[in-house]
């Protein structure tokens, strides 16, 4: 490996980018073509929650929302200044000081601006204006997140909460995650 490689890491605030992925993956399964009838899908809570009413740790959405499990198997080989961790919460609300930021980690002249980009009010993103046309995310982007019970959030916000301090502390910063 190159010694010099720079990585970027975009982390979401953990319940949200589960409830995303919960999303997604529902939203695949139902453009699957079934060869028999199939059962009504799980709500996000159904699959959060044990039975017992404990978090689900196996439910893939939710396991890799642990970021620390991961950060610090690369911090083992890669040195913390070559790592660049980017809020990909304030990525979606206003990308330029993250795109920005990513400009200055990687060594790039700066060309990112304001002008590079329009708020989609159709998908509620911001979007990349270029010279011939404004291009914005896939049909698989920005999808309706489904309701989810704020007790379960903030179930599993209280979870994730002795995680994030712990990614917090590997990482050196706080990203300001609600704990509850």
């Amino acid at each position: 490996m190159n010694a010099s490689i720079k990585l970027l890491l975009i982390v979401r605030e953990p319940v949200t980018r589960a409830i995303s992925d919960y999303t997604q993956l529902r939203a695949h399964a139902a453009t699957a073509s079934p060869v028999s009838p199939t059962p009504p899908p799980k709500t996000f809570e159904q699959l959060s929650l044990l039975p017992n009413g404990s978090i689900n740790e196996a439910y893939c959405p939710l396991a890799i929302s642990v970021y620390h499990n991961y950060v610090h198997r690369w911090l083992e080989v890669f040195p913390r200044e070559q790592i660049l961790i980017v809020n990909g919460d304030l990525l979606i609300e206003d990308p330029v000081p993250q795109l920005q930021k990513i400009e200055k980690f990687l060594g790039l002249e700066p060309r990112i601006g304001n002008h590079n980009f329009y708020f989609n009010e159709t998908k509620g993103f911001y979007c990349l204006r270029n010279e011939t046309s404004g291009r914005c995310l896939r049909e698989t982007k920005g999808r309706r997140h489904p309701r989810v019970d704020p007790i379960i959030i903030a179930k599993l916000r209280k979870y994730y909460g002795e995680h994030n301090q712990k990614f917090y502390e590997l990482i050196g910063e706080d990203l300001g995650w609600p704990e509850e």
